[in-house]
C-alpha cells in the first residue's frame, strides 16, 4: 500500500514540475520574441507560429492529463469494488454470528423452560 501512495505522490509531483516547466517555456519564448530585434511583421509571424505551437503543447499536456485522470478513476473504481467486496463478507459474517448466537439463545431458553416446569412439577 505504501507503494501505492509514493506512486500517487511521485505522479503530483511531476504534473507540478511538468505545468511549472510548460509556464516557464510559454513566458520564455514570449520575451524571447519581444526583445529579439526584428520587425513588426517578422514578430507578428513568430508570435503566431509559437502560439501555435503552445496550444499544440497544451492539448498533448491535456491529453497527459485526461489519461492520468482515467487512470486514476480506474484504481478508484477498483478500490472501490475491493471494499465493497469486504464490506459484503463483513456483513455475511456478522449475521451468521447473529443467527448462531440466536439459535443458542432459545436452546438456552427452551432448556430453562423446561427445568423451570420439571422445578414447578416438583415443587407441586
Amino acid at each position: 500500500m505504501n507503494s501505492e501512495n509514493n506512486y500517487s505522490g511521485n505522479r503530483g509531483n511531476a504534473g507540478g514540475v511538468a505545468a511549472a516547466l510548460f509556464i516557464g517555456l510559454i513566458i520564455g519564448g514570449i520575451l524571447g520574441i519581444l526583445f529579439a530585434p526584428k520587425s513588426g511583421k517578422e514578430t507578428r509571424k513568430e508570435l503566431i507560429e509559437k502560439s501555435e505551437k503552445i496550444i499544440e503543447k497544451g492539448k498533448e499536456g491535456l491529453g497527459d492529463v485526461v489519461e492520468k485522470t482515467k487512470d486514476l478513476a480506474q484504481v478508484g473504481k477498483q478500490k472501490i469494488e475491493e471494499l465493497k467486496i469486504a464490506g459484503e463478507e463483513m456483513w455475511e459474517k456478522g449475521k451468521k454470528k447473529v443467527e448462531d448466537t440466536a439459535k443458542k439463545i432459545k436452546i438456552v431458553v427452551s432448556e430453562s423452560k423446561t427445568k423451570a416446569k420439571e422445578a414447578e412439577d416438583y415443587l407441586s
